[in-house]
């Protein structure tokens, strides 16, 4: 089995995926995807941060990338406090 890292579409999102910071960090992992199945829009994803516990949400246009394996985002590590809490 090919265990290598690829790009993949938002909808095929890996359970639990380790969400990356822009450095290159793990800082929680992925909880859920947010967004428009049916008419395929992607919102974002709900991560569970490492740190804290907490549920946020982050948005679609601060994830450059999701792969096989990881979600990257270009989040800073102290914008992790002031991301939205998940409801």
């Amino acid at each position: 089995m090919d265990d290598t890292e690829r790009e993949i579409a938002w909808l095929a999102m890996p359970d639990k995926a380790p969400v990356m910071d822009e450095a290159g960090e793990e800082i929680g992992r992925a909880e859920g995807l947010l967004g428009d199945e049916g008419d395929d829009i992607f919102h974002g994803i709900v991560v569970k941060l490492a740190r804290t516990g907490q549920k946020v949400e982050v948005r679609a246009d601060r994830i450059p990338k999701i792969t096989s394996r990881r979600v990257y985002t270009d989040l800073a590590a102290d914008e992790l406090e002031r991301l939205p809490e998940y409801r």
